[in-house]
């Protein structure tokens, strides 16, 4: 059944089983960057589910870009702020802060975010 980022969303955020699947399935919405802004606000607020969400996160992030314009450029800001704070905690696990650099990156291939504002810790030496 084919749904869009907004019904996906609605799953994530209901969790178990079926919220999985759909923060899964949600590089692959059509609409995707409509998730974004609410996805930065839950891998802030859920530290159980933030590795999956910066996953999914990246998944949207790193796609190519569309030919038209953002559904949701506000949540795209959002999402990129979320993004930057997490890849910036020293306290959070490395892999998470990995995640949060990649997508923040992705972001920043696009001209969402100044690259200059992505931690480098992490890169090899």
């Amino acid at each position: 059944m084919a749904v869009g980022a907004a019904e996906l969303v609605a799953a994530v955020e209901a969790g178990g089983p079926m919220g999985e699947t759909a923060l899964a399935a949600l590089p692959f919405a059509d609409d995707a960057d409509v998730a974004l802004g609410r996805l930065g606000d839950l891998a802030k607020a859920d530290p159980a589910r933030r590795r999956a969400v910066l996953a999914a996160m990246l998944g949207v992030a790193g796609r190519p870009r569309e030919p038209r314009e953002l559904l949701d450029p506000e949540g795209v800001r959002r999402a990129a702020e979320a993004v930057l704070g997490l890849a910036g905690d020293r306290t959070l696990p490395r892999e998470d802060r990995a995640l949060a650099i990649s997508a923040a990156r992705a972001l920043a291939e696009k001209g969402y975010v100044d690259a200059r504002r992505i931690p480098g810790d992490l890169d090899p030496k």
